[in-house]
This record gives C-alpha cells, structure tokens and sequence, in this order.
C-alpha cells in the first residue's frame, strides 16, 4: 500500500467540515496527509499511532489533533482484532478557512489560533480533556445546523485552553514528494510486517530501492531519528502491551518482539522507559 494524499470531499451545499464514525474489525497501515485539520478521537480500539515521526501505542480514549498536511496512521493490534469487536473512532476533519477569519480579528479566538498553530506537530491531551472533547464529538456527530458548527467551536476552544503536549519531533519536516511518500511508506509498512524478526539497513534498504548510505540519510530527514531507533521504539511499544498479560514470560516477549537475546531487551527497554521490564510488568500486572 502507497502512502497517499487524501482528497476529502465535503459537500459545501449541506455542510461546511465532517464529522463521522468509522467502525472497523481492523485498521491496516495507510500512511497519508491532507490539508484539512483532524481530530480523531478512539471510543474502542488497541493499537499504535504513527504522527510524523512519532510511533505510540493508544487505546480507548485517545485523542489526537492534527495539523494540515502532517501524515498519519493507526494500526489495530493484533490481539485487539481477535476479541470480535471493531475499532470505534470518531473523526473530525475542517478546513482551515470555515474559522481563519475570526481567528485573526477576534480576541476571543485567541486559544484556538495558539493550538492551530500548535497542531503541525500533532497534539495530545490530558485524559480528562480527551474524555470531554470526546463526548462534544459525538454530539457535533448527531447535531445538524448552527448547533453543529457551535459544538465545533466549543470543541476548539476545550482543547486551545486545555494543556498538550507535542507528538512529532520539532526536527521533523514531511517531504511531500511522491517518490519520497512511496518510498517511506513501504518501509513503514514493512518495518510493521516485520518487526518481530532480525530486520537489517540491508533490507529495508532494499525495500527503498536505495543504497544503505542513502538509505539512512534519507530515513533520518524523513522522520528525524534512525531507522534503528524508530524500531526499537515500535518494539518496546508492542512489548509494554504484551508485559501487561501475566501469562507471558519476560523472555518470551522479548523474543516476540524481534529482540534477539533478553540482555538486550532489558537495556533497550530500560533506556526507553525508565524502568526494567520486570518492574513495569510487576506495576501493571497490579493495576
């Protein structure tokens, strides 16, 4: 799958941005970008988030702003897709114009325009804000006329006056060139398909259709780490969703997660998280 750009389409004659459910058994990996501002907000689902150069797992609850033209993508977890229910997100996309002038002359919109300009990085929420801009969400869903454009509004201003923190790194600069979009996007996606084995510059060079040299250079421009980095961070991801199940051995999990020896898993994860996998499976498994 190519990442893309996305063309939404809105029909200006009944409404003027969207705001809709999407149910699902599984969300595959589709890295892509459009103009449009996003908020998607997660009622049910597992799984890991790409935003930029930004790999974290979610769960119920999320939600993420997102600025015009910065690319993304949410993978279902596996075990997720074996419980027989669907991902559950509720997603909002507007085009900057519907709210730009008041932005600029109004004092009011001061919030708004401070997290518009916040959000080419992506944003992310205390649980509380998340919570309540999800319920406005789902109301903004079922709401038609000026009520609608109102709970947008209100939407705005929750998340501009609430506090957030930054996903993409401050370094990271999308190349919106279709060669470099193809490129990154199947190493994405073999970097998913494959992270619980050996994976080496060789191969996912390969996969680029570039030498290793180049390769890295061009990783590293795209999403402002390495390659390698970005996989052990994809892998600690999966690995700290795997330590919360008390059936699973430390071993054996570091193994699943393309680890190959637990010497090396126990560093990687320590360096990432703060903590021994022993230890964040001794709090979780308490929980």
């Amino acid at each position: 799958m190519e990442p893309a750009y996305q063309q939404l389409t809105i029909d200006k004659n009944k409404e003027s941005f969207l705001c809709f459910p999407v149910n699902s058994p599984k969300f595959g990996f589709h890295w892509h970008y459009h103009p449009e501002y996003e908020i998607t907000y997660v009622v049910n689902g597992k799984g890991t988030r790409l935003v930029g150069d930004s790999s974290q797992e979610f769960e119920n609850h999320d939600l993420i702003f997102l600025g015009s033209n910065l690319p993304h993508t949410w993978i279902t977890h596996d075990d997720f897709a074996t419980y027989g229910k669907d991902m559950q997100v509720l997603v909002l996309q507007f085009g900057g114009e519907i709210i730009d002038k008041r932005v600029k002359e109004m004092v009011e919109f001061n919030n708004i325009e401070q997290l518009l300009k916040a959000s080419s990085r992506g944003l992310n929420f205390p649980i509380e804000t998340r919570i309540s801009a999800g319920k406005l969400l789902t109301q903004i869903s079922e709401a038609t006329g000026l009520r609608r454009y109102n709970l947008l509004l209100e939407t705005l201003d929750l998340l501009g006056s609430s506090k957030f923190d930054s996903l993409s790194s401050e370094f990271y600069a999308p190349n919106f060139s279709k060669t470099n979009e193809t490129r990154i996007g199947k190493v994405f996606e073999h970097i998913h398909e494959h992270y619980n084995r050996s994976l080496s510059i060789h191969e996912l060079a390969d996969v680029a259709s570039m030498n290793e040299a180049a390769f890295c250079r061009f990783f590293k421009k795209t999403t402002g780490k390495s390659a390698i980095n970005y996989i052990n961070e994809l892998r600690i991801g999966k690995a700290c969703n795997l330590l919360n199940d008390p059936n699973l051995a430390i071993t054996d999990i570091a193994f699943q997660t393309g680890f190959n020896n637990i010497t090396h898993f126990n560093r990687t994860f320590l360096k990432s998280k703060g903590t021994s996998p022993s230890q964040y499976k001794k709090v979780y498994s308490n929980v």
